[in-house]
């Protein structure tokens, strides 16, 4: 049983871990419009950030495996999903982070290069940074989002969190991946009012959720049926 708290605990520690990865995650150099002078001279940056956006994916995934075996006590099919998605959103954020790495390599060619080299390397660059936009802003909250609204389907079916709680993820989760829709079809950018205050919800919900876990843990478990499979 101690184990048990124990492994809900890490859980939420890992969502507040994710986050402050997620914040240091964010290279300024490569977000410029002049990203491709910019990302030269601070390679730097750019490793640390890919650094953290490794350990976000890490605690995307370290998040799933720890709660799966207690929640396929209540579904097996919500359990599996949750996991499924998390895992898939971990793997998109690596992607994301292997683009990330390779684009200071791109731009330290584009400062040294002729005139002629330099546009193609920028069409080049332009299209490596809308990739990387497109799947950290995009298909990321998308499978993330997937597997996150599952999970809170569930503990809203299960009261293992009070019910205020995981209507609040729902919301906030569908609200994140709207914005992430308007962000595809080019109706908000990144880093806009409009993006930020559609995110917010789900910032908001995912630090109490983290100490939720961690000062409270769940409610209603199985205890007497609980066992690692």
């Amino acid at each position: 049983m101690n184990l048990l708290k124990n492994n809900i605990k890490l859980a939420g520690l890992l969502i507040i871990l994710g986050m402050v990865a997620g914040i240091l995650s964010i290279a300024s150099s490569v977000d410029s419009p002049e990203y491709l002078t910019e990302s030269a001279v601070n390679t730097t940056q750019v490793s640390i950030a890919a650094l953290f956006q490794f350990i976000l994916s890490l605690t995307y995934v370290g998040f799933a495996i720890l709660l799966y075996p207690i929640v396929k006590k209540y579904s097996q099919e919500l359990a599996l999903g949750f996991l499924s998605f998390r895992i898939i959103a971990g793997i998109v954020l690596i992607v994301g982070t292997i683009i990330l790495l390779s684009i200071p390599v791109l731009s330290q060619e584009f400062v040294k290069s002729t005139l002629e080299n330099q546009i193609v390397l920028e069409a080049f660059g332009n299209v490596l940074k809308i990739t990387r936009d497109y799947i950290n802003h995009i298909f990321m909250v998308f499978t993330i989002g997937i597997a996150n609204i599952m999970l809170y389907i569930l503990f809203l079916k299960t009261k293992l969190i009070p019910k205020w709680l995981s209507v609040w993820g729902i919301s906030g989760t569908i609200l994140s991946i709207l914005a992430s829709m308007l962000l595809l079809f080019n109706i908000v950018d990144v880093i806009t009012v409009e993006y930020l205050v559609l995110n917010a919800p789900t910032g908001f919900f995912e630090i109490t959720l983290g100490f939720w876990l961690i000062l409270k843990g769940f409610n209603n478990l199985l205890n007497s049926s609980y066992s690692y499979e």
